[in-house]
């Protein structure tokens, strides 16, 4: 007799729903990671001397709601599953960016000297960005659009 768990049920999910989440993940990644990205590479020439705090406070905030909605889900449930995915591999990867990029934000506003390691912002996004668009992509292809 099958397991009526809930966490059963959402590990052994439909591909249709998979594909569902990570076409939401690649959509909410790519609205609010664009911003970050525009910050990162545009941001310095807005502004004067408080420009990189206020890019670092808009990063920290976009940035953090794509790890949330794009990112921590995948951990989430390569925990559940009690092994390493290769999702799981590029969450880590972009949250140890973030990570890094955060400590990164706090030390400017404490110091005021900028470290530059706030390259993780933009990194978080892009592999959060191209790996849900990847999955999304390829599981449409080996299981069909549902929508």
């Amino acid at each position: 007799m099958p397991d009526p768990s809930p966490e059963t049920d959402l590990l052994n999910r439909p591909p249709s729903e998979r594909i569902r989440e990570y076409k939401y993940r690649f959509a909410q990644s790519t609205v609010f990671g664009l911003p970050v990205l525009v910050l990162h590479f545009y941001g310095p020439s807005l502004g004067g001397n408080e420009s990189s705090r206020w890019i670092g406070f808009l990063q920290i905030l976009l940035a953090g709601w794509i790890v949330y909605v794009g990112i921590l889900a995948m951990v989430v449930e390569a925990i559940m599953r009690k092994r390493i995915t290769v999702d799981s591999i590029f969450a880590g990867v972009a949250l140890a960016g973030y990570g890094l990029a955060g400590i990164a934000f706090i030390s400017l506003l404490v110091t005021f000297r900028p470290i530059h390691l706030m390259w993780g912002f933009p990194m978080a996004v892009l592999i959060a960005m191209l790996w849900n668009g990847i999955r999304w992509k390829w599981m449409v292809r080996r299981f069909g659009d549902s929508e």
